[in-house]
């Protein structure tokens, strides 16, 4: 994977949903993404959008916050929605669809670069704690034999890696990702290649919380950039209802 299996399932469903790209002809896919499009102002995501401002400037803005509340219903809420999604990939391909046909290639191409800047200005502690946090509460007791996947995962993050926004990286700065987010990555349960969902809407809510601890402590300067590419494609992504 090009960085943690976690936070990329994160960025992907997080991404469809604020997008809104579940394809219109098909009614269990629209029921899902209007589901988390409606739970989604609490995500990772979006919460950095709305906190450009604060983003990085205290050492927790989610833990013992109003933030940490919201994050954990979302993930409450969300458990279910995420368990009844048998295949991503449709999802996926619509986003895919949308960033290609909708977005500026140059403006699609800064989104990715400022992503991998931001994420590889996140403190390694920061990602070695996010790794104890996986390893001890999310995925504790849940095992790749036996796990509920979220189908498609692992071709859909294939897709992406294969779009040209991606490809547009330097490819030295994706392998220094990859070690970057290796300890976090070995924590993350798969199955036939796709990512394994919590065990539990508890699992769930932790998963969210310490998602967005990890996200908010990118350094301000790269957090801002990334919402700021984020805002600008997201712009012109966008379908109308």
């Amino acid at each position: 994977m090009l960085f943690n299996n976690a936070l990329a399932l994160t960025l992907l469903l997080s991404g469809a949903a604020a997008f809104n790209v579940a394809p219109k002809n098909n009614p269990m896919l629209s029921d899902v993404n209007k589901n988390i499009a409606g739970m989604v102002a609490a995500g990772v995501i979006s919460a950095a959008a709305l906190l450009p401002g604060a983003a990085m400037a205290a050492d927790s803005l989610v833990v013992g916050t109003p933030l940490e509340t919201k994050l954990s219903n979302f993930g409450e809420a969300s458990y279910p929605v995420f368990n009844s999604i048998k295949d991503v990939s449709p999802i996926a391909d619509s986003f895919l669809g949308l960033v290609n046909t909708k977005v500026k290639a140059a403006d699609a191409s800064e989104v990715a670069k400022t992503a991998v800047d931001g994420l590889l200005a996140i403190p390694d502690s920061s990602v070695l704690e996010y790794r104890g946090v996986l390893r001890q509460v999310v995925y504790s007791g849940v095992k790749p034999d036996t796990c509920v996947t979220l189908g498609g995962s692992g071709s859909t993050l294939q897709k992406f890696a294969n779009s040209d926004a991606v490809k547009s990286v330097d490819s030295a700065k994706f392998e220094a990702l990859k070690k970057k987010f290796a300890p976090a990555n070995s924590a993350v349960p798969t199955k036939n290649g796709d990512i394994c969902l919590p065990g539990s809407a508890a699992a769930s809510e932790k998963l969210w919380v310490a998602q967005a601890e990890l996200t908010f402590s990118m350094p301000k300067t790269e957090a801002n950039a990334l919402v700021a590419s984020i805002a600008k494609a997201g712009k012109q992504a966008t379908r109308p209802t």
